[in-house]
């Protein structure tokens, strides 16, 4: 029986533990780790992003800024007992409007390849940006990260200009 072998190795595949991401090693010098929120901010205000580092409902970190386009925040994810977390994830989120829907977003995401839009089940529309830190990023890495941050923003500016005839897209400001 030739299946046997196959089927053996199917369910020994199957019953391993899933693989884990966690950056447990320490962040190295001079890098920008999700492991390390503090590199993540010093990073930031570096860059004049007035970083306001928080945490977000389960307790991992999360930082919130305003100095840019849009308010947005990162959350940090891939996190064991809200650290030695392995990525970041840059998101805004856009006021309920009847143009948010799948069909709008998707032709959005057609386009483009790093910033990804969805919408909420409450109605919102939000935009995305993932980045894995395992092992750090330098600071010319991070620097670029922010800069497709900022230049995928401003071009989805100009998309919600050009689909929906707006003068402006602003996102919310997080509610005090």
């Amino acid at each position: 029986m030739r299946l046997l072998p196959f089927t053996t190795g199917i369910a020994a595949l199957c019953l391993s533990a899933p693989a884990s991401a966690e950056d447990a090693k320490p962040c190295g010098a001079g890098l920008i780790c999700a492991s390390k929120p503090e590199t993540v901010m010093a990073a930031m205000e570096k860059a004049e992003l007035k970083p306001k580092l928080t945490k977000d409902g389960d307790g991992d970190p999360m930082i919130e800024s305003d100095e840019s386009s849009y308010h947005f925040d990162i959350y940090f994810y891939g996190c064991v007992d809200h650290k030695n977390c392995d990525s970041l994830r840059f998101e805004t989120v856009f006021e309920k409007a009847p143009e948010n829907t799948p069909e709008f977003v998707n032709k959005w995401n057609s386009k483009k390849r790093f910033l990804q839009a969805f919408v909420r089940t409450d109605g919102q529309l939000g935009v995305a940006y993932d980045v894995a830190t395992i092992g750090g990023l330098n600071a010319a890495n991070f620097a670029d990260v922010l800069a497709w941050w900022n230049s995928q923003l401003a071009e989805l500016a100009t998309f919600f200009k050009e689909e929906l005839n707006l003068p402006d897209a602003k996102a919310d400001k997080p509610k005090s």
